[in-house]
């Protein structure tokens, strides 16, 4: 099934809802808050990233949207890097921890401007 064209495609697509506010907006509100109040980074950043992650994946799964396929990996490895460096197993700048799912993210929506929203299924 190719979803280029195809309405239900977008009838599933959890980023045109409204829950797209709390899935992906709040998270990422307070993964900004993070940036800046390094003392709460790892509370702030594990959980949200987890829940960006985890939505992006089930909404690759669920509709097949291009850039989540990129995202969803992306905040995952991110948060668990995060919980790494939390638990002084690694030790990393947080830029390197934000750069990837930030690029991705943009790479994504680039993609998606080009080759279309959804992927074949």
């Amino acid at each position: 099934m190719s979803c280029g064209g195809d309405t239900s495609c977008g009838d599933r697509d959890l980023v045109r809802t409204r829950a797209a506010l709390l899935i992906w907006c709040v998270p990422a509100a307070l993964v900004l808050l993070g940036v800046f109040w390094a003392q709460a980074r790892p509370a702030l950043w594990i959980p949200s990233l987890v829940v960006m992650g985890t939505a992006c994946l089930f909404n690759a799964r669920r509709c097949g949207r291009l850039h989540c396929h990129i995202t969803g990996p992306l905040f995952l490895v991110a948060a668990l890097v995060t919980l790494l460096d939390a638990l002084a197993v690694i030790s990393i700048v947080w830029p390197w921890i934000l750069i990837p799912p930030v690029a991705g993210t943009a790479l994504g929506y680039g993609l998606e401007q080009l080759r279309g929203l959804y992927v074949s299924r």
